[in-house]
């Protein structure tokens, strides 16, 4: 029987996969996220489950620490990337050495994981993604799958990366994993109710919209670039979105991220990834986009050691990650989580539903002047 509490899940669904019984089905919650649900008729307790658990079980942890500012010498690439291209980076060193690679792609109100082989099929898994991917029974079978084949490279959120590395038939010699320092992941449904506000707003549907887009250089704020389908652009910064700004204050995430064993210094992953910020290293430009990307493994650093295609400045931990939360401890859980769900849920317009939640920072936009 599955032994994680229902507020520690993270949806990775490896649980299910793992099932021989196929005693255990991904079910959508309320709230748009994935949790397990058990036939009892079906489970013989092999307890194959719980091992397999990333929340109950945690890989590893690593055996090296170094890290660097990295940025693709690419300029083209490199614009393209939400930072300094890091995952393209090691990605297409990987191909390079016909590996294979397993990352997200976006398909508007929905996320899928899924392998490139080729740097087209590379491109498509570039991009910051702000809402969870579910990882299908399917891709679960590729990954195990490539790893016996040859070299593999995994890239996700800490959780993800670790459901992963449980696996029971994973070839892990073959298997290379690359986290990125995530803060936590709302649901598909948080994405799709914005998506229609916008919709109204402007009078056609969303067709595309690219979250750290770098059109323009805008400081440390991110620039949401919004596409719909009758050709109108529209850009937001930062806390003017709000769907950023539901972000950034936390007021969607799933409840596991508030209580995440995986934001802290003990990383399982080989490499982690996040935002270089306020840190200028010689020969990187920071208005392109830097990325710090840390060795956890020894076969890290010898990979990248091997790697041709980064401009790289070697950097202490403390000045490049001193303000990165996630790889200290998880964000904290604001009172609004009890309700903003309901809210959403309910009806309520996504904006709306931000403002009640963010009402401190709204009434110090109206005191400042600043109104959207």
């Amino acid at each position: 029987m599955l032994n994680c509490k229902k507020e520690n899940c993270t949806g990775c669904g490896v649980c299910a996969y793992s099932c021989p019984k196929s005693a255990i089905n991904m079910v959508e919650s309320v709230e748009g996220f994935l949790y397990p649900k058990v036939d009892r008729s079906l489970c013989v307790d092999c307890n194959l489950c719980n091992k397999v658990c990333p929340s109950l079980k945690k890989p590893s942890i690593g055996d090296f620490a170094d890290c660097y500012a990295v940025q693709l010498i690419n300029k083209t690439t490199l614009r393209h990337c939400a930072s300094g291209g890091a995952f393209y980076g090691i990605a297409q060193t990987v191909l390079e050495q016909n590996g294979a690679i397993f990352g997200v792609v976006d398909f508007g109100t929905e996320l899928r994981y899924q392998k490139a082989t080729s740097l087209k099929e590379l491109d498509e898994l570039t991009g910051s993604k702000y809402f969870q991917c579910a990882i299908s029974e399917k891709a679960y079978g590729e990954i195990i799958e490539s790893t016996q084949k040859g070299l593999t490279l995994v890239s996700g959120t800490p959780c993800m990366v670790a459901a992963i590395r449980n696996l029971q038939r994973i070839n892990r010699k073959n298997l290379l994993t690359f986290e990125i320092l995530c803060q936590g992941v709302p649901s598909k449904t948080v994405i799709e109710k914005f998506y229609s506000e916008m919709a109204a707003k402007y009078g056609s549907p969303v067709q595309n919209h690219v979250f750290r887009s770098k059109d323009r250089y805008i400081g440390r704020n991110y620039l949401n670039r919004y596409e719909f389908k009758n050709g109108k652009v529209v850009y937001l910064i930062g806390e003017e979105d709000p769907l950023s700004l539901s972000f950034q204050r936390q007021i969607f995430l799933r409840e596991s991220c508030y209580s995440c064993q995986y934001a802290n210094e003990a990383r399982t992953a080989d490499f982690t990834a996040g935002d270089l910020w306020k840190t200028d290293v010689n020969g990187l430009d920071i208005e392109r986009g830097c990325s710090v990307l840390l060795c956890n493994t020894s076969k890290a650093k010898c990979f990248l050691d091997e790697t041709k295609v980064f401009l790289i400045g070697k950097i202490n931990f403390k000045t490049a990650l001193e303000h990165n939360i996630p790889y200290h401890h998880p964000v904290k859980r604001p009172k609004c989580r009890d309700w903003s769900y309901k809210l959403l849920c309910s009806g309520i317009p996504p904006k709306t539903v931000t403002i009640l939640c963010c009402w401190k920072y709204y009434i110090k936009r109206l005191f400042t002047g600043k109104r959207k």
